[in-house]
């Protein structure tokens, strides 16, 4: 019905990663830009973001089709849990398997780290029901990347929390130099 004066861009990404891309567009919007310029921006966006969630129990991915039966009870018995990730296709895939939730944390920061740089950034910590887990991730994150424009905690939202289950934590990156795509795209 709108014909064109209506663009539509995948985010190929989750939660705030689907924000960041809206934000970005929003803005270019509001400064005059015109629908193709608009549309430009936003498909730069998606490119500039990255996903990273750590899952506390796999039965949740399980019953939602993102992991097998047999992956899944292997992992519980085996105590894994995984630092997931948003491929480039918005796809969740693994991205380490880690035996503490502690050290899973410890290492989406350092895939965040890695993936920041020294380039200007936004992020977003989401939670479901871990609060403390989302502050001190956030914390951590501040203080190893000074250049973060800024920071924002928030719960995960009612879809993704049935797929990743209670516990979970994940990190949204927008970078924010327009020219610069992640490391490690």
């Amino acid at each position: 019905e709108f014909g064109p004066a209506v663009r539509v861009v995948n985010s190929r990404s989750v939660a705030m990663g689907v924000g960041f891309v809206a934000l970005s567009a929003a803005r270019a919007a509001a400064s005059g830009a015109d629908l193709d310029t608009v549309e430009g921006v936003a498909r730069s966006a998606v490119d500039r973001g990255r996903v990273f969630v750590v899952v506390h129990r796999l039965d949740n991915l399980r019953r939602s089709g993102r992991i097998r039966t047999a992956a899944s009870w292997l992992g519980t018995a085996l105590a894994v849990k995984p630092l997931l990730c948003l491929d480039v296709d918005g796809r969740l895939v693994l991205d380490q398997r880690i035996r503490t939730v502690g050290k899973a944390h410890a290492a989406m920061v350092d895939r965040v780290v890695d993936v920041v740089g020294d380039h200007q950034a936004a992020v977003a910590v989401h939670h479901v029901d871990n609060h403390d887990g989302a502050d001190a991730i956030g914390a951590e994150l501040t203080t190893r990347l000074p250049q973060i424009g800024s920071l924002t905690v928030s719960d995960m939202g009612p879809v993704l929390s049935v797929h990743v289950g209670a516990g979970a934590v994940g990190v949204v990156v927008q970078i924010t130099d327009p020219a610069t795509p992640p490391h490690d795209r």
